[in-house]
């Protein structure tokens, strides 16, 4: 009850102390100066909001007396801000605003630095830079990333302010790509719920199932992945038509904002009336069609969008074996009261997304790989403005409902046939089944995820006479199931994972049922944040302070955050500190039992029987001890505008702990020794002759990962460069990767006659650095709608390092005690060499300098089209690289390098 009261004395106080003033105005169309209805005008300060009426006039209540940020939003029209000092509040306001088109005087078409702290804006041209048929190819725009080779067969991860590794494996990147939250009109996509593992993660929760396609010798293995359970959202379902601003939080987030560890990428889609647009793109083997309108009902009814596209996808569009489909659709209803004190948007999404590979005709195998989701998005947004003077500004509720249906299938043909494998669920010795000497392999998972999110936020803003006080507080849930059947199948038809030999063994499958097994993952969430500043000569000061609080998978957290500027003429200084905190998922957490097979033995005697005896181990099930992912973000940076251009630079630092890995462990179990009793040679049957001690290694899911990441980013802009109509921007990145797994890595022993069962190792760290440059060279000429822009990527250097323990530092004996190495005997062959590994130290270091070029133009024409054409490096550079290849060092085309490719884009508005 304390804590209650002294909440509402937070909320309530103001009420006294508040200063408001009403800004009135008109907003006008600029080019015929009829009034304009319907415009969202939002104070940048207090998000404090209001629509203007059918004569486009507005009165947005301001709670300070100070200069403020105001912006004006219009469906179709350029976003016009005004900067108002303390005397052009208290006057009325003609504001014009311009249609939206490469006509504009002014055509911002790079990604910018945002108002506050050191969030990315990427507005509609900007998101036009690129031939974008999903969010993917938009944020590769960015400082620390690059434009990759184009591809929409395999699923898209992102991570901000690290090192992109060589594979998609890659424990680091796994957990940043999965602490990476995507938020779509203030609602976050969740991918907690995904459980589409054909493995259950026996040997690492990052090894997504594969389509098997691909050049592997291409130095990367970011190629032919098709599902991403355990990483972040599928940036290739995301298409990038509807989207009217990108915001990217790199840094430290708002406390409002959860279940996240490395970054923020916040959406606003378009709402309100708008007139048809049909589009169609094109690019080597992938076509994508759309088909986007605003209608507006009536006046009381509000506005209803329409949206559809359906994209097909081709890897190599000489041959036909893989594809990718994807269909997306999306109905957004907005409405607002006619005292516009209330705004609802209720929006239904459908998605349809499927890849598909077949080599039935092409590969000797058959093999057949098939992925399929199925998405309906239900999703509702409301606000309501209390009238003046009440002790709350305004409040807002979001709510949503997600289902998901998903299916993964792989088949091949497998002519090895007459395996021995197991298939009991218990403990125990028995009599195995042979697979047949052909047949088809198969792997099917079904998953139903089901996502639920509600959140409910409060605002107030108030002045005292040094101060402005915006505060803001929430409550929020969500939960993640899965109803899907799960893993399907049976062992005789999975491929042998045993070859036929006595005492050989290994992990096994057995099918597993997520509706049966699996129960609902639940977060509760509450936050605070006060975001304050004041004024002197020529300076503010803004801190914005807040606090998270998270009950994830039954583990409290919290999480202070602190964003912060200050402002003397034309130079700004950033600084900010966090705490963030990312639930596991479902497929993190529940893996089921854990089924170890061994071959006993396998009697044959021919014409008469073939028997083979099995003995199955069963271990403990599922990961219920893993914590969130927690991370420390810091950063330090500084803006300073020059008369003819601006530049920004941040330093940070990064650490994330807690991260996700696998944990291997050491098992001592009692193995059967078996004969067979063939007295009867109709009937033989399996005879226990005693036990002897075996050893083995498990996988559990663990908190054993750090991270560590540090770095500079830059960004230079030059709005008029040199000539009339040019503007050039310049961005830089150099990160500094540190991956280290905690956990030990067991080597067992070649002798099993020593008193040594395993070698016990430090997992090693892996070191990643780059230095990136980048610059967009853009030529606007309105008066004919073109665009020429130019973008450039300077690669100067590229280093991956793996660091591993040659010797053990310590050994597991056979009553399963850890026994320490001294030093000096750790490389004495002679008493460990039986658990000495060879070497897997790695170290490639790509420092030869290269550059890549890619083109884009665009032309508005009068009557509605807009044509669009795309080239990525259209220089066609071919720069080489040391690769290492068959533990050789050979020059080959770097593989880091974008091919020569064109792309078109036919847009028109009618």
């Amino acid at each position: 009850m304390r804590y209650l009261r002294v909440f509402l004395f937070i909320f309530i106080l103001p009420v006294a102390l508040n200063a408001q003033i009403n800004l009135k105005g008109i907003v006008l169309d600029a080019e015929t100066q009829e009034p304009l209805g319907n415009v969202t005008i939002i104070d940048l300060n207090s998000k404090q909001w209001s629509i203007s009426n059918l004569k486009g006039e507005f009165t947005l209540e301001l709670k300070s007396k100070k200069s403020t940020q105001v912006e004006f939003r219009l469906l179709g029209k350029k976003v016009e801000t005004l900067n108002l000092n303390q005397n052009e509040l208290l006057q009325s306001q003609v504001v014009y605003l311009k249609d939206k088109n490469l006509r504009l005087d002014e055509v911002v078409i790079r990604a910018k630095k945002g108002q506050s702290f050191s969030e990315i804006i990427l507005e509609e041209e900007a998101i036009n830079q690129v031939q974008s048929f999903s969010l993917n190819e938009v944020l590769e725009q960015l400082p620390g990333q690059k434009i990759t080779e184009f591809s929409l067969n395999e699923f898209k991860p992102i991570a901000f302010r690290t090192v992109r590794p060589p594979g998609i494996s890659d424990e680091g990147f796994g957990n940043k790509s999965f602490g990476t939250a995507v938020v779509v009109d203030d609602i976050p996509l969740s991918n907690n719920g995904n459980m589409q593992s054909f493995t259950a993660n026996m040997s690492s929760p990052f090894n997504p199932n594969y389509l098997g396609f691909g050049d592997r010798d291409a130095g990367t293995s970011f190629n032919g992945n098709f599902t991403n359970a355990n990483f972040g959202v599928d940036l290739r379902q995301i298409t990038t038509q509807n989207i009217e601003k990108i915001e990217i939080v790199e840094g430290i987030p708002s406390a409002k904002y959860g279940d996240l560890t490395s970054g923020l990428v916040k959406i606003d889609q378009k709402a309100g009336q708008s007139p048809f647009l049909a589009y169609a793109s094109l690019r080597e083997g992938t076509t994508e069609y759309g088909l986007n309108k605003g209608f507006q009902l009536s006046e009381k009814a509000g506005f209803l969008n329409v949206s559809a596209s359906l994209l097909k996808a081709n890897a190599n569009p000489r041959v036909s074996y893989t594809d990718y489909e994807r269909i997306n659709t999306q109905l957004m209803w907005s409405w607002a009261n006619q005292p516009k004190s209330i705004r609802n948007s209720l929006t239904v999404k459908y998605g349809f997304n499927v890849d598909n590979v077949n080599y039935e005709e092409e590969d000797k195998d058959q093999k057949r790989v098939k992925n399929e989701q199925k998405d309906l998005r239900i999703s509702n947004r409301f606000k309501y403005k209390f009238e003046e003077n009440h002790f709350l500004d305004h409040f807002e509720l979001n709510t949503n409902l997600t289902l998901t249906d998903q299916y993964s299938f792989e088949s091949k043909y497998v002519n090895n046939g007459g395996k021995l494998v197991g298939f009991q669920t218990e403990e125990g010795v028995y009599e195995g089944i042979y697979t047949e000497p052909t047949y088809i392999a198969s792997k099917e998972v079904e998953g139903k995820p089901i996502s639920v999110y509600s959140a409910a936020n409060i605002y107030k803003s108030f002045s005292t006479e040094q101060w402005t006080h915006h505060l803001s507080a929430g409550i929020s849930y969500r939960m993640n199931d899965n109803k899907g059947r799960g893993r399907l199948g049976s062992p005789e038809n999975m491929g042998p994972a045993l070859v036929s030999q006595t005492n050989s063994g290994g992990q096994a499958f057995r099918p597993y049922n997520y509706a049966d097994e699996v129960k609902a993952e639940s977060q509760f969430s509450l936050f605070i944040e006060d975001e304050f500043s004041t004024y002197g000569d020529n300076s503010k000061l803004n801190i914005a302070a807040g606090l998270r609080s998270d009950i994830q998978n039954s583990y409290l957290t919290l999480s202070p955050r602190l964003n912060s500027y200050y402002i003397y003429k034309d130079l700004k200084i950033r600084a900010g500190f966090g705490l963030t905190a990312k639930s596991p998922s479902l497929n993190q957490i529940y893996t089921g039992y854990r089924y170890y097979d061994v071959i006993l033995g396998d009697f044959r005697v021919p014409g008469e029987y073939n028997i083979g005896a099995i003995q199955t181990f069963v271990e403990k099930e599922n990961n219920p001890e893993v914590k969130p992912s927690r991370s420390l973000r810091t950063e330090l940076g500084f803006d300073y505008r020059f008369d003819f251009g601006s530049i920004n630079i941040t330093g940070f630092y990064n650490k994330l702990y807690n991260g996700i890995t696998s944990s291997p462990y050491p098992i001592k179990r009692d193995l059967a020794d078996v004969s067979v009793d063939d007295s009867d040679l109709s009937n033989p049957e399996i005879v226990i002759d005693g036990y002897n001690s075996y050893y083995y290694t498990e996988s559990q899911i663990s908190n054993g990962l750090e991270s560590e990441d540090i770095g500079l980013e830059l960004f230079m802009n030059f709005p008029e460069f040199i000539f009339k109509n040019i503007d050039f921007s310049l961005q830089g990145s150099y990160i500094s990767t540190i991956n280290n797994n905690t956990e030990d890595a067991y080597v067992k022993s070649s002798n099993a006659s020593k008193p040594e069962s395993f070698g016990v190792y430090h997992q090693g760290d892996k070191d990643l650095s780059h230095l990136t440059f980048g610059g967009t060279l853009n030529y606007h000429i309105p008066d004919i709608g073109l665009v020429i822009a130019v973008r450039s990527e300077h690669f100067i250097f590229d280093k991956y390092k793996r660091n591993a323990s040659l010797y053990p530092y310590a050994f597991i004996d056979k009553n399963l005690n850890k026994v320490p190495i001294s030093s000096e005997n750790q490389n004495n062959e002679d008493l460990y060499g039986h658990i000495i590994r060879s070497s897997s130290a790695y170290e490639n270091n790509r420092t030869k300098v290269f550059h890549n070029f890619h083109l884009r133009i665009s032309k508005d024409f009068l009557n509605g089209f807009r044509f669009s054409f795309y080239a990525n490096n259209f220089l066609d550079l071919k720069p080489t690289s040391i690769e290492r290849s068959n533990g050789k060092d050979i020059e080959m085309i770097n593989p880091d390098m974008v091919k020569l490719s064109f792309g078109t884009k036919i847009e028109y508005q009618f």
